[in-house]
């Protein structure tokens, strides 16, 4: 069933003597917050093309609505008492059910924009996003688009590509440094370990931080860590 065929025709505009139905899109709201989720509801309201046709304050329930009225959109949080939204998505990925799914978090966490956009998400915004870009990508999302994602979100997943292509350029030897470094390693162990003088070691140390745009080795550790190359 098409998404025309499965929205109801409950809007009407005129044009000359001609009545034209519009169709609205319609969503499931879920977020575990009352307040937040009556503050998201009088947004959506506001769209004469938008209509909220049920809201859940937890997993179980938005699986069970999802299925019970099959959404256009599924606005969806993330932390969650039962099922979080991460469980969701999986969950009506593996049922094979055809809804659109907008992520509308306060969290911009590496992990969570990840799993939430490689499980099938369409997009993920952070809850601080702006009112007109919210409804955009819910108007988006409805006619099939993917990628809405915050800027904040965006900036995160650049950052995230620029460090898998950094790791694509290390050598076994530089990630040795990284590990060693990590471990706690002074220069000297580090240079016996690989076979180098100091001055040589801090040279290849002084190219591998300007390799993954950083500017001490603390922050080259920490940014190591969080890719899980060490």
């Amino acid at each position: 069933m098409t998404l025309n065929e499965r929205q109801l025709k409950d809007t009407m505009t005129e044009t000359g003597k001609a009545l034209i139905w519009m169709p609205k899109i319609r969503v499931v709201l879920v977020d575990d917050h009352d307040v937040v989720r009556k503050g998201i509801r009088n947004l959506l309201r506001k769209a004469a093309d938008i209509v909220v046709i049920g809201e859940a304050s937890n997993g179980i329930d938005a699986i069970k609505m999802v299925n019970q009225l099959r959404p256009d959109v599924l606005l969806l949080d993330i932390e969650m008492p039962g099922l979080n939204g991460v469980d969701v998505v999986h969950r009506l990925e593996e049922a094979g059910m055809d809804v659109h799914i907008l992520v509308l978090s306060a969290y911009d966490d590496q992990e969570y924009i990840l799993e939430m956009l490689g499980s099938g998400a369409s997009g993920y915004l952070l809850k601080e996003e702006t009112p007109e870009y919210i409804l955009d990508a819910v108007r988006g999302v409805a006619g099939g688009q993917r990628g809405w994602v915050s800027n904040q979100v965006a900036k995160k997943l650049e950052r995230i590509q620029m460090a898998r292509r950094q790791e694509s350029t290390l050598t076994f030897r530089e990630i040795d440094m990284l590990r060693m470094l990590a471990d706690g390693l002074g220069d000297g162990q580090i240079a016996q370990e690989l076979g180098l003088d100091e001055p040589a070691l801090r040279q290849m140390f002084t190219f591998l931080l300007a390799k993954l745009a950083v500017r001490t080795r603390e922050e080259a550790i920490g940014l190591a860590r969080q890719q899980g190359w060490i």
